[in-house]
């Protein structure tokens, strides 16, 4: 323990009664205010500032306390005190008691009236379903069921605190204490609702501050010719759908036009994606299991994410480049003989392409998987263990087990892990460079702002139709093991 000279507690000891002199006479002021209150008409009084005058005398009683218990350890000699902690929160006076107790029990007769109201209209709705007097209508039953379930735990809620009330031990906490008080109240599914909000609130800040004044000006351009102006900037003239209309029918940048350049992206898309997402979880169970070296194998997977695509293009034009250039003819020579032998077995065209596709593009498919290994590796540790020992005991199989717990319990992740391919998949597309591309010498961007923010808008559009389609292809096969 830290010793002090007896100057240094004398100091100590003036500044507490100092503080607690302040203390004192703010408490004065408070109970007078709350006296002046609690003496008037019940009907008039107003209950928050009476309840905040309670907050506040409390808060001013455990400060006396604390500081009362400081000042007696500077009397015993043992200053600092051990194990001296504020005390929060305390219990509601007796002269405010009565006043919170008739509109607690005013609040519980309307809650019990409501109740009454929504267990009639649930009984009602189900009478109705088992006459069958009405088709469907489960949803409604349903909902009447989950408001009848509200209103019954906002009668309970009011009758344990008039129970408390009752017994002089009403609690009242403080503004950060009474926040924790109602999320550990609140059903698990609102608590995973604010748990979300809270996760995508540094997005949305980070939108609204950085990207939402681009985005409007996107949208606004999409809609206007824009002109130089000689000295710099551009003077405006609004045209409605006209720069949309050229972009579908007239406007051709490096020889495409943009459906066959966002065709090819999804077509692109629909060959990577369930390659990616098979390979990724391939990849990511055999990275799973234990054995030397596993750390150094994951990172090379993930090397291509993070590694400087100048070294990779500066690797490629020298001697590696071209021993690099007569393996991938070697590759090419090999697909086609393995299409040859598909062929030869009965398998139909279209899956041959496919699995061609596949082959020719490995390069790619291993260069946009290194995230997904390592989702697809996070989400398998996080499977709970007993899930597996638990199928061990009834005899099912490493197949069973994979199919019937490894699969639903990432289900989840891999909904992430489609999304994550298909923007990346866009971000990486032709359509980039159709955004970019020289026209007529100079840049779009600087040629014809208008007719570039139109192809900003319908690439964002193709992207969140796509994500959009594979988000309603996937709900239903989603599980959810916390539902």
């Amino acid at each position: 323990m830290k010793k002090y000279n007896p100057e240094k507690l004398l100091r100590i000891e003036n500044k507490l009664l100092s503080k607690v002199k302040k203390l004192k006479n703010r408490k004065e002021k408070i109970e007078a205010e709350h006296f002046v209150l609690v003496k008037g008409d019940y009907n008039k009084i107003n209950r928050r500032r009476l309840m905040l005058l309670e907050r506040k005398l409390i808060k001013v009683n455990n400060d006396l306390a604390y500081r009362n218990a400081q000042i007696k350890a500077v009397g015993d000699g043992t200053y600092p005190p051990k194990n001296l902690k504020r005390t929060n929160g305390g219990y509601l006076s007796t002269a405010a008691t009565p006043i919170l107790a008739a509109y607690m029990e005013a609040k519980k007769e309307r809650y019990q009236k409501a109740l009454s109201e929504a267990t009639a209209r649930y009984i009602d709705l189900a009478a109705a379903k088992r006459d069958e007097k009405k088709r469907g209508g489960l949803r409604r039953i349903m909902a009447a069921g989950r408001l009848m379930q509200r209103r019954k735990k906002r009668v309970q809620h009011y009758e344990l605190a008039l129970l408390r009330l009752e017994e002089g031990k009403y609690p009242v906490f403080g503004y950060i204490s009474r926040i924790k008080q109602k999320f550990a109240q609140m059903p698990y599914r609102e608590q995973k609702l604010v748990y979300g909000l809270l996760f995508l609130m540094p997005w949305i800040i980070g939108f609204c501050v950085f990207f939402a004044v681009p985005v409007m000006t996107t949208i606004l351009w999409s809609f206007q010719q824009m002109k130089t102006i000689p000295g710099g900037g551009y003077e405006s003239t609004f045209i409605g759908f006209k720069n949309y209309h050229d972009l579908f029918t007239t406007a051709t940048l490096a020889g495409s036009t943009i459906l066959e350049v966002i065709t090819n992206s999804i077509l692109d898309i629909v060959i990577d994606l369930p390659t990616i997402l098979v390979f990724s979880l391939f990849i990511a169970v055999l990275l799973n299991t234990r054995f030397k070296g596993h750390q150094l194998v994951k990172a090379i997977f993930f090397v291509p994410v993070v590694y400087n695509i100048t070294v990779i293009n500066n690797t490629l034009s020298g001697i590696f480049g071209q021993r690099f250039d007569v393996a991938i003819e070697e590759g090419f020579a090999l697909s086609h003989r393995f299409a040859m032998f598909l062929q030869q077995i009965g398998i139909g065209g279209n899956l041959i392409d496919f699995l061609i596709s596949a082959v020719d593009r490995i390069f790619t498919i291993v260069n946009m998987s290194g995230i997904q290994i390592l989702i697809f590796i996070a989400a398998l540790q996080s499977i709970p263990k007993h899930l597996y020992e638990a199928a061990r005991v009834e005899g099912a199989t490493s197949y069973e087990m994979f199919w019937k717990i490894t699969i639903p319990m990432i289900s989840p992740i891999i909904m992430t892990a489609i999304v994550f391919t298909i923007v990346n998949s866009f971000a990486t597309s032709d359509i980039m460079h159709y955004m970019t591309v020289i026209s007529e010498g100079t840049r779009l961007a600087t040629n014809n702002p208008g007719l570039y923010s139109a192809i900003a808008i319908i690439y964002f559009l193709a992207n969140a139709l796509i994500i959009a389609l594979a988000f309603v292809l996937m709900r239903k096969v989603v599980f959810y093991h916390d539902k």
